[in-house]
């Protein structure tokens, strides 16, 4: 459940600008990469040239990067939400879900009232 789209606005996008930074650097040739060198290629170890094979390293460590952030999220969110799962605490009693939480938590009542006039 996403009420407010989370996932797709920082999730997702996020994701995806990580991996077009790879994809649309623009870089000398296919086989070339810019990344932090501005408009000139990243250098070979002689440093008089671009660097062959420079854009498979980076397009690679952007897609791994994207990875580790899902593991390292997934992975907290799972050590935080499955004990609250276990232990009944992430959901509402049923009286509760029957009645509306607006209803329960909420007083007064006025937003979802259509009877009263405003």
């Amino acid at each position: 459940d996403d009420p407010i789209d989370a996932f797709s606005v920082h999730g997702a996008c996020g994701a995806w600008g990580v991996l077009a930074a790879a994809l649309f650097d623009l870089g000398t040739g296919v086989d070339y990469f810019n990344g932090w060198s501005g408009w000139g290629c990243v250098q070979n170890e002689a440093g008089d040239g671009c660097r062959s094979g420079a854009f498979g390293e980076a397009l690679g460590a952007n897609i791994l990067e994207i990875l580790m952030v899902l593991l390292w999220s997934g992975g907290m969110s799972a050590i935080i939400l499955v004990p609250l799962r276990v232990l009944r605490l992430l959901r509402a009693d049923d009286d509760t879900q029957e009645k509306g939480m607006d209803v329960v938590k909420h007083s007064p009542n006025k937003a979802y009232s259509m009877d009263q006039k405003a």
